[in-house]
């Protein structure tokens, strides 16, 4: 695995017996939603009868309204990619094109570093540590970024930026002409008590920001990414956009937005967060405390994903992913959310939560029994 990309990583994943690598949501629909599937011919027939441009506002007055950004009501600058890579690449085209050298969060998902890249885009590493600490101004000062991009929540992390820090995030990039970047497609496991789009607007500030669906529901990999962009960029970005995809498919706009809406009727503690918060209690009852410990810096995480630490017998992450994957358990290292920096964080790992829940609680099962085997040889 050494060398590996971690979605190269997350595929083996997908033909393994105990797959905890790849984040997508694949665990089993509750009842609630499976009257959603139910209702599958009616809204092929719903998507077959308006135009693409209605399907795509019915979508984003739905996530709207979830996400509860009363800023976006009427905003018409955005568009939907099939997926949220999909977004992350527009957005790098756009960025190469500008040819605007990037600061990028880290430690973070590797295809970020990657996409960009391909896309011949500069980077820069941002640490988290920094991020959140209170110190990313300083930090900004002194780089020579065009462009900042960030991730909130992050995964691995967890982490979110409070109302304050990302206020002060974006003023800093409108007062300084930085273009700000965000994805923000883990955002429905946390509270939507922040409307984000009325800060950006209000500041004038250049930004592109992405959302997402394939981290939250078990949609088979029927996804949605809204692209929104300040109305500086929406042009050029449109233009990238229709060479691509021209437009999305209504009849998947409609089927995510009936997962929307009845998020929105139930709330999202019982569409979503109950479900991952008895997962990540299973899960960490299943860690030793000493071979593997949940990380300092996620104890607070909500995502769908957990980052922990590594201890001995493990010498790093690589020998503890190859460990497991011999036993049919795959799971992601961390070193390479480190992507400004390889190999020099080895101590950390991810695992994914929102499996079939037979196979999830096997898996963890067995990953109890490997950890305490290895405490008493």
């Amino acid at each position: 695995m050494t060398g590996q990309t971690l979605t190269e990583i997350e595929a083996l994943g997908l033909e393994s017996r105990h797959d905890l690598a790849n984040g997508h949501a694949s665990q089993e629909l509750p009842e609630f939603q499976q009257a959603i599937v139910k209702r599958l011919p009616e809204l092929w027939e719903s998507g077959a009868k308006i135009r693409s441009g209605e399907a795509e506002r019915r979508f984003k007055e739905a996530f709207r309204r979830l996400s509860s950004c009363p800023s976006l009501a009427g905003y018409g600058h955005f568009k939907i990619a099939p997926t949220a890579s999909c977004s992350i690449d527009l957005a790098a085209v756009w960025l190469a094109e500008k040819k605007l050298k990037t600061a990028l969060l880290e430690p973070t998902f590797d295809n970020l570093c990657l996409i960009l890249k391909r896309r011949g885009v500069a980077l820069e590493a941002l640490p988290e540590p920094e991020l959140h600490g209170g110190a990313w101004d300083k930090a900004l000062d002194r780089s020579r970024a065009g462009a900042v991009f960030i991730v909130n929540p992050n995964n691995p992390t967890g982490k979110v930026l409070s109302r304050e820090q990302f206020q002060g995030l974006v003023e800093w990039c409108a007062r300084n002409k930085k273009v700000l970047v965000l994805d923000n497609t883990f955002r429905f496991f946390m509270p939507q008590d922040t409307d984000h789009y009325q800060i950006l607007l209000d500041s004038g500030v250049s930004f592109i920001s992405i959302e997402d669906t394939g981290k939250v529901w078990p949609t088979q990999e029927i996804k949605a990414s809204l692209l929104f962009c300040s109305p500086d960029i929406i042009r050029e970005m449109e233009v990238i956009y229709d060479e691509i995809f021209l437009c999305p498919s209504n009849f998947a706009l409609a089927v995510l937005g009936e997962f929307l809406k009845d998020a929105l009727e139930r709330g999202l503690a019982e569409a979503v967060w109950k479900e991952v918060a008895e997962r990540r209690i299973q899960f960490r009852q299943a860690l030793d405390g000493e071979v593997l410990s949940v990380h300092p810096e996620a104890l607070k995480s909500r995502l769908s994903v957990e980052w922990v630490r590594i201890g001995p017998p493990f010498k790093s992450d690589w020998h503890l992913a190859q460990h497991f994957k011999a036993k049919n358990l795959v799971l992601l290292p961390g070193r390479p959310f480190y992507w400004s920096r390889p190999g020099a964080v080895t101590h950390c790992a991810r695992f994914a939560l929102l499996k079939p829940k037979a196979d999830f609680l096997e898996a963890v099962a067995f990953l109890s029994q490997e950890l305490w085997r290895l405490g008493h040889e």
